[in-house]
């Protein structure tokens, strides 16, 4: 009988403090569990954790049961789901999404209605706000995995793509990912 991988999906928040990560990552490894998937990152001044965490069932078991402790013991929150792997979708294309636009309360709301619109699902997003160092203008940079049905016409798909783009005084790119 194969080996099978249970995989749980674990999000943590808390005050930024230095060594955190490797703390955290230790106390996973300590019970056996492998780290699949993990974005850390600051937001402000607090630290945000996303993982997605393998092992067998005796080990996720006793991780998802030490997690309370270990996210106390941290000075974090945790919540933790069981998770399945992410399915093949071979119906679509994956594109890198890059903008760099004045910043607007409604530029990020903006750019996902326009990618609904054209029947594409968002799966990553990366934002950030900043002051243009020559300038001082507040702009924001977004950066985002889209992928796209593969009936989509590329080249009318970028042509919307950059129409939207003027709309927001925006400067845009969409490549296709190639692995």
């Amino acid at each position: 009988m194969p080996h099978t991988q249970h995989l749980l999906s674990i999000a943590m928040h808390g005050p930024q403090r230095a060594d955190l990560s490797r703390s955290l990552v230790t106390e996973i490894a300590n019970r056996g569990c492998n780290i699949l998937e993990c974005r850390v990152h600051p937001v402000g001044d607090q630290f945000a954790a996303t993982l997605l965490v393998g092992g067998n069932w005796s080990s996720l078991g006793r991780l998802e049961t030490a997690l309370p402790a270990i996210a106390s013991e941290l000075g974090l929150t945790a919540q933790c789901t069981r998770s399945a792997p992410r399915p093949d979708d071979t119906k679509m294309r994956p594109y890198a999404v890059e903008i760099i636009a004045p910043q607007e309360a409604g530029l990020l709301r903006d750019v996902l209605d326009f990618f609904r619109s054209h029947e594409s699902a968002v799966v990553e997003i990366v934002a950030q706000h900043y002051d243009a160092a020559q300038t001082g203008a507040a702009l924001a940079s977004l950066q985002m995995v889209v992928h796209v049905p593969i009936s989509a016409h590329p080249p009318a798909l970028r042509e919307s793509f950059m129409d939207l783009c003027d709309e927001l005084h925006a400067d845009g790119l969409l490549d296709p990912i190639k692995n």
